[in-house]
Order: C-alpha cells, then structure tokens, then sequence
C-alpha cells in the first residue's frame, strides 16, 4: 500500500493523481507495489546481467536439474518485458533449454509457490481481477466500484475466498541468479495510514539457477520506503515450501521460515531462528532493532483500523456501492476520527491467524487452494486499474490548530513497475543486495529511524532523565514517565516522495530517504499529533532526541506553543522533561513558531536555538497551562537572560529535589522555631542545600543584571552560580556524600552538571 501526500509549513495540499483513477506518471502504485528507484539504485542496463524471461518458452526442470531449462526464451535489451520474444541469446554460452507446453507451470514456479497465512480478519484475499473488467473508452479497466462490489458479495454468499490466484514471473536477476515472483491482487486494501481499491503483493524468491537452491526470499512491505522481510539463504526442505504471512487488510507480508507458523518472530525464539535476517541498527541510544517492516499481528501490538469514506460517506453507506459494513475490516479493530477520541483505543483484540491458502501440491493443512497462473497474459486483457481517490484526516500540529493534511493513495500495475524486470531494485537489505551481485546502491543505506513512546502521568514507566539507580529516589517528585504505546500509530515522512508506515512496538523505520530536507509526523487515534521537520545528511538518521520521540492522550494533551516571529526566529526546539527526559527535538513546523503536545502533570524545560545559533531558553510547569490546556508563549527570545532566568528556575527544581532527598536532621528538637527558621537553619548545616541555595541567589542577581543591559556583572553572577554548584559535587566526593544515599546522589549531581552547562551558555551568550 502506498500513499502519496505533501505538506509544507504545516498547511495540507495534496499531490493527486489523475481524477479518473489512472496511474500518475511516477509509476508508484498501491502499496509497495509501485516502488520507482531514484538513479543510484538502477542497475547496469546490461542484457548479460539481467534478462526478461518470456513466458511463452517456460519450460519445467529437466531430471538433470539443470536450472537453465527453466525458461526458453531471452529477448534481446530492447524487447518489451514479457513479451514473449522467442529469440535466443548465446551469449552465456548455456545449452539452448528444452520448451515445454504453453500451460505448463515450470517446477521452479511451482516448487516455490508459497504458502499463505492470513489473519482472522482478513476481508480480501488474493484472487484474479479479470472478472472485474469493464469496457470504457479508455480500454478494459478493472473498475474499484465493480471490484469491491462483486467480490464483497462474492464472499458473503459462500463465504469463502473468491477464485483464490496466484501469479507468477521468473526474471533472470543476475548471473546464474533468477528471481520467481508470486504476484498477489487483492480488491481493496484497508489500514490505519491510508486505504485504495487494488493492491499489488509481491513475493520473490532468488534461486540460484545451478544448484536451484533459494538465496534470498523477499516479501514486499509497506511501500518503497519501507524496508522488505527478507530472509537470506532459506533452509526449505523438500516436501515444504516458503510461507507467507500477510498482514491484515495491508497485505503487507513477511516470509516465515524458522516453522513456527503461523507467527511472525523478529528475533530469535528459544531454539529457532528469526524469520529475517535484516541487519540491526541502534534505533536509539537505548534501542537496536532489525531493519524490517513490522508486522504488529504476530508482535503483541495492537492496531487500529480505519474505516474508509469517499465523498464524506462511509464505503458501506455510498450511495454507488452495495457492500455492507460486514464486508469491512470488523468493527472491533475500526475507528473512526482520530481527533474525536480522548484516549487511544486499549481494548483493541490481539491479532490471530485465519485462513490458510496454499498451492494444490502444498502438504499444509489449508482451507483453500489457489491456482497458480503467469501474470503476462493480464497485460494484454488488462489496460489499467482505476477507482477515485480515497483519503482521511491525518493532523499536523501547528502554532493556531492542528492542519490536516489528507492521506492520497493511486494504483498501479505490476508489468508497468521497475522491479516488475529488475528484481533486485525491490532487494531492501545492503548485506543481501550485495550477496546475490555485488552491488550496494546509495539509497540502501540512506534511512531514518526512531522510537515513539507516550509520556502518561506516574513513575511505573522509563524515566530517561534519570539513571536508573535514581528512578526510585524521585519517585515522589516526578510527574511523568514513559510508557509503551497501547495502540500502535501511523507515521508519516513528507517529503519529494511523501509516504506513510505504522510502528512496530513504538518504532518506525524508513528507507531510501533523499538527502534534504522532510517533515515526520506521527498520529492516531486518541494521540496529539507530533511533527517534527528535520534535514537528512544521508546514511542513518535518528529522529526527535536521539531517536526518541513522545506523543500523550488527547485528554492530558497540554500544549506549549511558542512565537519568535517578532525576536529572533527558532531554528530548532528541545523540550526536556526533568525526570522523563528529552520529548521532543527537531526543526520547527512552521516558520518560527512551534506547537508541541506534552502531559500537563510534567515540568519541562524548553530549549530553543534561533536563527543567529544563540541559545535561549524557559520553563513549563503545571502551572503554566491554561484553562484550555494552553502555555503560550507570544514572544520567545534567546540570549543571557533568557538563559540565566531559566537556570534560576531550574535551582528551585533542584533545590526542591535535594531537599525531599536529604538526610533526616536528628538533631532538630526546637519547638519554638519557625518553618522558615528551621529552614534555613537545615540549609546551613547542608552543604548540599547550601550550595544550590547560594547558586539560586546568584542566578536570580544574574538575571536582574541581565535584564538591566549589565552584560559584566551578570557574568559575574553566573560564575558564581557554577562556583556554588562545584561546591555542592565537591560535597558528595566526601567519604559520607554529605550523608546523602547512593541514590540521591545519583539523582541530584547530574543536574547540578547541567546547571553548571546552563551557567557556561548563559556566560557565552550576549544579553
């Protein structure tokens, strides 16, 4: 499935396709099926090195087993892929292969025919879309309305999948390399980032045509921009063949291998074997995880459905359609608007497997078996697949409102596709890429990462602002933490391309990301948006700080928006909660002015760099929000005493925090002194707290001079504020720490570090 959106600034304009439903001309199409490389992944145009095997000529394995009689046919560079050209090509120096019967299925074909494994809630299985052609001016077109319509009734009067299909392709890939695709069609396609009539599936297998062993298996995900399921050097037995998992309603799919069907396993389980062998990258700094599509069936993850509109009518109610609502994806997993939820959706039901479609020679237990038929004929029965566009909220938030930018989804057919003739363009995994010839495109390894997370009020989940010998310490004090997502959201990278994932336990990976400048946003149901604009410098990039990124419920949504327009501009927020640690780090939406979503119970620090590189910063507590959940700040300015009012701020946090952390004094027995007495005598005899009190007092001078344009005297604040911080580290290098626990230390030294690293800024700065 694929989506085609762009959004600049914040404000939603859509990248359409023809109205009529044909194929725009960058050849993408639904779902990945559409993929187009940029240049630096094209491959030689060297008829050695690749060749279109025609169909006519395909021939079965000879008792031999030499892979060469597989096919008959090698047209020459410059004839139309499958085209069925029957001229020979010596140039290998292979024997010319034996034909076989225009109908008969080659055994590599059928030997690798895979077997299917779909979720209980699956509404659209793969079948043949001829039935489904209608006559128009513009040729035979298989018809969305029609598509849906007929096979939707199809399946409620008998209840089984109808005319389950298969379609294959063998595509000489490489030297001695063939790749055997299984082409997969399904009516429609419904998810949680966008939904089209049409889609494309593709699995191909690498065999190697000597030995006819499988190198690489690989099952098409997400879109170009999503990294394949791949699995390197299969061990598939005979008497077994390759199973395909497919994910609900997407049909994204992933290959499973390891025999522990029918279930999807990213990492090794007990004795088995992973079901890919994508490389593993640091998705953050406390996170490594495969490179793969994420199938959230098999993961433990739940997912939420959408239910697709068209003209402002749901599907099942538009007046030029029959279909009910029980030809839809089952209510159970659907939602509506996403901005109409308070919360996101907990009580989503878990996947679990379904049907089970395999070949006829297949000796799985399956419920239905598919034909298996060559895809070249629909070329010459087919002229295009067509349906109006369909699209759904998806918000963006900027400074006044969230802006919604529309998901826009086309189609597109698989002969008129690069990887439909040059197989390796779809190979998303350099180390498998490089296995099977050699070569390594730029854009493999071009990519963008990250991890998303919601900060929900209490201490049970991670608090990344702490280590963790501190967590129970502040226990007490913080607000926030971080927690794993209930419902797994939809992210979206605008760009040249624009296209759209789901995460996979929080985390959500992109491929083949141009170099320049993107916007990343992500959403669902119940969350307040998050977006982030950011300048890929090529290779790996890790999104938000440091690959982190935190959404909240819309009902603890408090927003910090922030104005620069009329001082200095902002070229980058960081907003950094006091215990939960950075949630948020990028570029501005919107020119100068920023909308970040954060928990009202949190208290952070918003830090800003404006156009000139100088630093600026200020404070967001509970107190800061308004009654509609609002902590506007009109003018946001940089410079010293922006900075020094922030560290005077931060010092009465910290001071806060030493003080429920200190020692008991045992030896207080006054009764007739004051609170404030009592205090201050506690202060004095502390030398924790006598530090951060005297580094407070020298903050607050700091700022009055700041603010009066006495740029020397101001310094000389904030040095003595670093002095007086030095002393408070000083004390806990004593053989006692000042009296302090191993875990009070551990929380309050390293804020006393940065507020040493606040003073130094603030010192650099100019007023």
């Amino acid at each position: 499935m694929t989506d085609r959106t762009e959004t600049d600034g914040g404000e939603s304009s859509a990248e359409s396709p023809p109205t009529d439903g044909s194929p725009d001309d960058s050849g993408r199409g639904p779902d990945d099926s559409g993929r187009r490389s940029d240049d630096s992944d094209r491959l030689p145009d060297d008829p050695d090195r690749r060749r279109v095997l025609g169909y006519a000529g395909l021939a079965a394995l000879a008792g031999t087993g030499i892979a060469g009689a597989w096919y008959a046919s090698r047209p020459e560079p410059d004839a139309e892929p499958g085209d069925g050209t029957d001229e020979g090509d010596d140039t290998d120096g292979s024997e010319d292969p034996v034909e076989a019967p225009d109908d008969e299925v080659p055994a590599v074909v059928t030997r690798y025919a895979p077997d299917l494994y779909f979720g209980a809630l699956e509404k659209w299985y793969p079948t043949d879309p001829r039935p489904y052609v209608v006559e128009t001016d513009a040729g035979a077109v298989v018809d969305g309305f029609t598509a849906l319509d007929e096979y939707s009734a199809a399946f409620r009067e008998t209840g089984t999948p109808p005319a389950p299909t298969v379609f294959y392709n063998v595509v000489e890939a490489a030297p001695g390399v063939d790749a055997v695709q299984y082409w997969l069609y399904s009516a429609f396609d419904q998810f949680t980032v966008n939904f089209h009539w049409h889609d494309w599936e593709l699995l191909q297998v690498f065999v190697d045509r000597e030995s006819g062993d499988p190198i690489l298996l690989s099952a098409s995900a997400h879109s170009r921009a999503s990294p394949n399921n791949e699995f390197l050097e299969p061990e598939i037995p005979d008497g077994s063949r390759p199973g395909i998992l497919s994910e609900v309603g997407s049909h994204s799919s992933a290959s499973e291998v390891n025999g522990l069907v029918p279930s999807f396993e990213r990492l090794p389980v007990g004795d088995l074997v992973s079901d890919v062998t994508n490389d593993a990258i640091d998705v953050s700094a406390a996170l490594r995880a495969p490179f793969a599509y994420g199938l959230p069936r098999d993961e433990g993850a739940r997912l939420p459905f959408v239910l697709p509109e068209l003209d402002g009518s749901p599907l099942h109610e538009h007046p030029s359609l029959s279909i009910e609502r029980s030809d839809l994806i089952d209510e159970r997993v659907t939602v509506g608007s996403w901005r109409g939820l308070p919360t996101p959706p907990e009580d989503l039901p878990l996947r679990e497997p379904g049907l089970v479609i395999a070949h006829p020679d297949s000796a799985v237990d399956a419920d239905a078996t598919y034909a298996l038929e060559p895809l070249a004929p629909l070329g010459d029965e087919i002229d295009d697949f067509v349906g109006p566009q369909l699209s759904f909220e998806f918000a963006i938030p900027g400074f006044v409102e969230d802006a919604l930018a529309s998901h826009i989804t086309s189609v597109g057919i698989p002969w008129e596709q690069e990887r439909f003739a040059d197989p390796l363009s779809d190979v998303t995994d350099p180390a498998h890429r490089r296995q099977i010839d050699g070569a390594e495109p730029d854009g493999l390894s071009n990519r963008v990462v990250g991890r998303v997370r919601q900060l929900r009020a209490g201490t049970a989940g991670a608090l990344d602002g702490v280590t963790d010998g501190a967590a129970d310490a502040v226990a007490d004090v913080a607000g926030v933490s971080l927690f794993a997502l209930p419902t797994e959201l939809a992210v979206r990278l605008a760009s040249e391309d624009p296209t759209a994932t789901v995460t996979r336990g929080g985390v959500f990976e992109y491929l083949r990301v141009e170099p320049g400048p993107h916007l990343l946003v992500a959403n669902g149901p119940g969350i307040a948006p998050v977006a982030s604009r950011f300048v890929h410098e090529g290779g790996l990039a890790r999104v938000g700080g440091d690959g982190e990124l935190a959404v909240v419920a819309r009902e603890d949504a408090g927003w910090i928006r922030g104005d620069a327009r009329e001082t200095d501009g902002i070229e980058r927020v960081r907003v950094v909660e006091d215990y939960a640690g950075v949630v948020y780090d990028g570029e501005p939406v919107e020119t100068d002015r920023f909308a970040v979503a954060v928990h009202r119970e949190g208290r952070y620090t918003v830090e800003v760099v404006d156009r000139a590189g100088v630093r600026g910063a200020y404070r967001v507590t509970p107190d800061s929000f308004d009654e509609n959940g609002e902590a506007v700040r009109e003018r946001v300015e940089t410079g010293k005493a922006a900075l020094a009012r922030t560290l005077r701020d931060e010092l009465d946090e910290l001071y806060a925090l030493a003080a429920s952390l200190a020692p008991d004094d045992e030896d207080d027995d006054s009764e007739n002194e004051t609170d404030e007495d009592r205090d201050r005598d506690r202060t004095a005899s502390d030398p924790v707290l006598d530090g951060i009190s005297r580094a407070r007092e020298s903050a607050a001078g700091a700022v009055d001079a700041a603010e009066s344009g006495e740029e020397r005297a101001a310094d000389d604040r904030l040095s003595a504020a670093t002095s007086s911080l030095w002393d408070v580290r000083d004390a806990f290098l004593t053989d006692d720490q000042a009296g302090y626990s191993d875990a009070a230390v551990e929380a309050i030294d390293p804020k006393a570090l940065a507020g040493i690293d606040r003073a130094n800024d603030a010192i650099d700065a100019d007023l």
